[in-house]
C-alpha cells in the first residue's frame, strides 16, 4: 500500500464502513393488512433497500418488468465509477467523497430466500410502512433515474447475465449527498419521522434501529 493510500484508506473506511453494535431482536414485525415490510441493508461498502418483488409492479416501480422474475430487488444509489468497480478503489472513493461526481442507480434481482440473501449482508433492518408510506418511496426511487428525451432510461452497464443493472441517475454523489443521505431522505419524503442530516452508515441504521426492527447484525452486542 503506497503512502497516499496509508493516509486516505483511515478516513474513507471511517465514512463508508462504520457501523453501529445492535442487539438483534427476536420479535419481527407482524403482517398487517394495508402495510409493507421493506429492508434496509448493508454490505461491504454500499446500503441499499430492498423490496419483495411480488409487492411491486410497474405502475409502482418502472423497471419492475426487467426484475418480475425475481423474489427480492435490492436498489441503491452511489458513485458510477466507484459502484460499478469490482473491488475497493481508494482513489475512486476520494474522488467520490470530495468531488461532485456522476451518479447510477443500481437494481439487482435477487432469487435467494430472504433469510439467504440477508445471511450476505453485515446489518439488516426491517421497516414497516402504510400503503401510502410505500407509493411515496416507490415514486421517490423512480424520481431518481434519469429520463431521457425519449421517456426513457439510459441504462449503463449490465452484470451477472442481467440481474443487476446499473442506471444513470439524477444528482451528484459526494461527502455531502451520498447513499446514506438517498436512503434517509426518501424516507423522510414519504413521511417517515428520520433525523436530518445524515451522512454516514452508522448514523443511519442508528435511525432505522429506532424505528424498525434489526434482523441481522454482525455488530451484534454480547
Amino acid at each position: 500500500m503506497n503512502t497516499y493510500n496509508l493516509i486516505i484508506f483511515p478516513f474513507i473506511f471511517f465514512f463508508l464502513n462504520t457501523s453501529p453494535h445492535f442487539s438483534v431482536s427476536e420479535n419481527s414485525i407482524l403482517d398487517k393488512e394495508g402495510f409493507h415490510k421493506i429492508y434496509f441493508i448493508k454490505q461491504n461498502w454500499h446500503t441499499a433497500i430492498v423490496f419483495n418483488a411480488g409487492e411491486l409492479n410497474s405502475d409502482l416501480f418502472r423497471e419492475f418488468n426487467s426484475f418480475s422474475q425475481f423474489s427480492l430487488i435490492d436498489i441503491g444509489w452511489g458513485d458510477e465509477e466507484f459502484y460499478q468497480y469490482p473491488r475497493f478503489d481508494s482513489g475512486l472513493a476520494f474522488k467520490a467523497l470530495f468531488y461532485p461526481t456522476p451518479s447510477t442507480l443500481r437494481v439487482e434481482g435477487i432469487n435467494l430466500t430472504k433469510e439467504d440473501y440477508f445471511d450476505l449482508s453485515e446489518i439488516v433492518i426491517e421497516l414497516e410502512v402504510s400503503d401510502e408510506q410505500f407509493k411515496k418511496i416507490c415514486n421517490y426511487i423512480n424520481k431518481t433515474f434519469y429520463i431521457n428525451d425519449a421517456g426513457e432510461t439510459s441504462i449503463l452497464n449490465k452484470k451477472a447475465g442481467g440481474k443487476i443493472i446499473f442506471y444513470k441517475s439524477n444528482g451528484s454523489y459526494h461527502l455531502f449527498n451520498n447513499c446514506n443521505t438517498w436512503l434517509a431522505r426518501g424516507l423522510r419524503e414519504s413521511g417517515i419521522e428520520i433525523e436530518d442530516n445524515i451522512l454516514l452508515t452508522e448514523q443511519l441504521f442508528n435511525e432505522l434501529a429506532r424505528i424498525g426492527v434489526i434482523i441481522k447484525s454482525d455488530q451484534a452486542e454480547d
